[in-house]
């Protein structure tokens, strides 16, 4: 599983005894990339990016040197650790050949379908919308029996709310998504989303991200219940230590929202060099790998003197969408 909910040895162990399992089978190549997927997965949920990066990096050469859909596979899987880390361009290039090659080759309702949906997630943390909600819009028409991938269809869809203006929407996505993922024991899965509400602006999931810091093992459980904490609080140097945190980690885009609210908690103080500081750093940020764009990002990159619900309603006017109930 690429849901760790007990020691991360465990879903790694497993992960060995799969690859060495499917090693010993000449025809058994795409259940390596299976394990593959799932276990790049469960590093990458547990924060160890560097790690799920450098496994991601070797499948992808494997993949290179096989024939047929196994190059395409060993990309994509690549691309989605890309997606994790914040390195934007590099998972919209990889995941963007990828998936609708894997989609045209025959693997419509497989790896094509399981691929596109962090493109999607890509391409709305860039702010390219238009793009990812016709993807998502394509999958939509796609009849799928198995393994529905639920909490990652959620991140995409909150993405694109949130670059279409709809925050409020965006955060009730994560909120459902991660009781859905802990009422199946995907508590790692539960974690990723409530950081990402958290990242939109929510104020509600302190306290069972200190329940998680207890239960899912590796450093994003922990960083996640620290970044919750500091936001409620309206910290802004301990949002900017969280920042630093989350870039040492490998999560750049934890590293410009957390800098981004550092900015405007300390705007709030009228600490005008430190919201300088902060922006600025979130900026850097976020052009670092192909350019993030996310809600506090904008939010202190083009201050508005309203509300975060007034905000809000401005730009869902702006992108041509009906208002959501507060």
């Amino acid at each position: 599983s690429d849901n760790p909910t007990c020691p991360l040895t465990m879903p790694l162990a497993v992960a060995n005894t799969g690859y060495a399992v499917a090693s010993r089978f000449f025809d058994a190549p795409h259940m390596r990339f299976n394990i593959g997927d799932a276990h790049v997965g469960a590093l990458l949920l547990a924060g160890e990016l560097t790690e799920g990066m450098s496994v991601a990096q070797r499948i992808c050469e494997q993949g290179a040197e096989m024939p047929g859909a196994a190059q395409l596979v060993g990309a994509a899987i690549a691309g989605r650790a890309a997606l994790f880390a914040g390195r934007l361009s590099e998972a919209c290039a990889l995941l963007g050949r990828a998936a609708p090659a894997l989609s045209a080759s025959g693997h419509e309702l497989g790896w094509g379908y399981r691929y596109h949906i962090p493109y999607a997630t890509a391409l709305a943390m860039r702010g390219a919308t238009d793009e990812a909600a016709a993807v998502l819009a394509k999958l939509g028409g796609v009849r799928r029996t198995f393994r529905m991938l639920d909490y990652e269809q959620s991140m995409a869809r909150a993405w694109l709310a949130a670059g279409e203006g709809a925050l409020t929407e965006a955060i009730a996505t994560m909120l459902s998504a991660a009781e859905d993922a802990a009422a199946k024991g995907q508590f790692a899965a539960e974690v990723w989303c409530l950081q990402t509400a958290v990242q939109f602006g929510d104020h509600t999931a302190v306290t069972r991200l200190g329940e998680l810091e207890t239960m899912v093992e590796g450093p994003r459980a922990k960083l996640a219940a620290r970044f919750a904490v500091a936001l409620s609080d309206s910290d802004g140097p301990e949002l900017m230590a969280v920042s630093k945190e989350f870039e040492e980690l490998g999560d750049l885009v934890g590293a410009v929202d957390s800098a981004a609210h550092a900015c405007i908690a300390f705007r709030q103080r009228d600490r005008r060099g430190s919201a300088l500081d902060c922006s600025q750093r979130a900026e850097r940020l976020a052009e670092r790998f192909g350019g993030i764009s996310t809600p506090a990002l904008r939010e202190v990159s083009e201050p508005l003197p309203l509300t975060p619900r007034e905000r809000e309603i401005v730009r869902l006017l702006a992108s041509g969408l009906s208002t959501r109930e507060g």
